[in-house]
């Protein structure tokens, strides 16, 4: 399939002409800026710097050549584009790191598109168009990492030490994106017949705005790889969650007044022990490994208002995680079922359900063609047959999958994701570089 936007965003100026007047566009403010007022687009920023505690680093122009897979992942850590919804000193977001791939993108002269419905959380794809014919393969890799904060070291460093890239996203997956990146730029001398798609999105860390953008755009492709760092395993499958809040209700009343309360806090706790049972179930019933079956927690329970009275409300909040063929609806009518039996059975049991939020749960086949596709191109890169296996965690890649889209999650070597030290294989980033090229080659011919 093509691809193409079926709604288009406000976007960052085409930037025209010259490579000099390509880079004057980008660094001197004043260059353009009236006509890209008059257009009602979203400026590019005068200077594209890290937000780092530090220091600031501007960029150089030469720093958009950057065509070294490891170079351009130590670049890319040195901009810190923490999540914004994380850490107690808020993450700057976005924006720079999105500049800068905007930018690089522009100077190989491929087409790119900004995309910023959400002020300040933009994502940007780029387009390497075929010839026609053939299938197309989207790259997406999240741009946003976790905070810096307590991180031990400079967390922006890019350090090479002992054949370990480290710092804050080395992993989690700023080269998972450099690879990404130089494949959509080998992609122009490879003459291909079908479409290749960089999705460069914002937010994963926390509600995958990006790639929720992305899709609403319109941007699809008969088939996807999400670089997160994997091992070097293939992940042809992964769970969902789904979140869930329940309000048990009392009645509230003086605490010495035991013929008027009743306990809201004591209420929940026959719901709590009936809730374990079930998560007992969820993994007794499973037939697989158990770090594959669905599963369930609370996360959090929060009741009362002091100590001398009845609690008039207990709410629970729980966390559910599906797997292929659940959704967030059968298991909202598992635990509807529990409260529904408690409120026959308990005297004075009285509750509210609601759903919060979800994300569906991802598989492909193991034999799929396109797993087998990937699978070969890693064994030769590797030298070895990579393992090819399911994760308890999520990744956008079930939201590319909602649209229609399969694909599998495929990365480096990496390590200490979201943890105090964060770090890479540099030789499995060459390798990863290398098999996509290898994989847009074969998969769009």
């Amino acid at each position: 399939m093509a691809s193409g936007p079926l709604i288009s965003y406000p976007g960052l100026p085409k930037l025209p002409g010259t490579t000099f007047e390509r880079l004057r566009r980008i660094f001197q403010p004043e260059y353009g800026h009236a006509k890209r007022h008059q257009r009602n687009q979203t400026p590019t920023r005068s200077h594209l710097r890290t937000a780092r505690s530090d220091s600031q680093i501007t960029m150089k122009p030469e720093d958009l050549a950057i065509d070294d897979v490891v170079e351009l992942t130590q670049y890319l850590v040195r901009i810190d584009s923490s999540n914004p919804d994380f850490g107690s000193i808020p993450g700057p977001g976005e924006t720079t790191i999105a500049q800068y791939i905007y930018a690089w993108l522009q100077h190989r002269h491929i087409e790119a598109h900004w995309i910023e419905p959400t002020p300040n959380r933009p994502s940007v794809v780029g387009v390497v168009r075929g010839t026609g014919g053939g299938k197309s393969l989207m790259f997406n890799g999240h741009i946003d990492t976790v905070t810096v904060q307590g991180y031990d070291g400079d967390g922006l460093s890019g350090r090479i030490e002992g054949g370990n890239l480290y710092g804050r996203g080395t992993a989690d997956m700023k080269s998972g994106l450099a690879c990404q990146m130089l494949a959509l730029a080998t992609a122009q001398a490879l003459n291909l017949a079908g479409d290749v798609i960089l999705a460069a999105v914002a937010d994963e860390e926390s509600e995958s705005k990006g790639t929720e953008d992305i899709v609403r755009a319109g941007w699809r492709a008969d088939f996807a790889i999400v670089a997160e760092p994997t091992e070097m395993a293939i992940i042809n499958s992964h769970k969902g969650f789904a979140l869930y809040e329940v309000d048990i209700f009392g009645v509230a009343a003086h605490g010495s007044r035991a013929d008027l309360g009743t306990d809201a806090i004591c209420k929940a706790g026959y719901f709590l022990v009936e809730l374990d049972r079930h998560a007992t179930e969820l993994q007794t019933k499973f037939s697989g490994h158990k770090s594959e079956a669905p599963n369930i927690h609370t996360g959090v329970i929060k009741g009362g208002e002091e100590i001398a009275s009845y609690p008039a409300k207990c709410t629970i909040t729980i966390e559910r995680r599906t797997i292929a063929g659940e959704t967030v609806d059968t298991a909202k009518a598992q635990l509807m079922a529990i409260l529904e039996r408690l409120a026959t059975t308990v005297p004075n049991f009285r509750f509210e359900l609601r759903s919060t939020f979800s994300r569906s749960p991802y598989a492909i086949a193991r034999d799929h063609p396109y797993v087998n596709l990937v699978a070969s191109h890693a064994e030769r890169v590797m030298g070895n047959a990579p393992i090819i296996k399911g994760e308890t965690y999520w990744t956008d890649m079930a939201l590319l999958s909602d649209v229609g889209m399969p694909g599998v999650i495929w990365g480096p070597k990496g390590y200490g994701l979201h943890a105090k030290t964060e770090w890479v294989e540099v030789e499995s980033i060459r390798q990863l570089a290398q098999a996509f090229v290898d994989i847009e080659t074969d998969f769009c011919k």
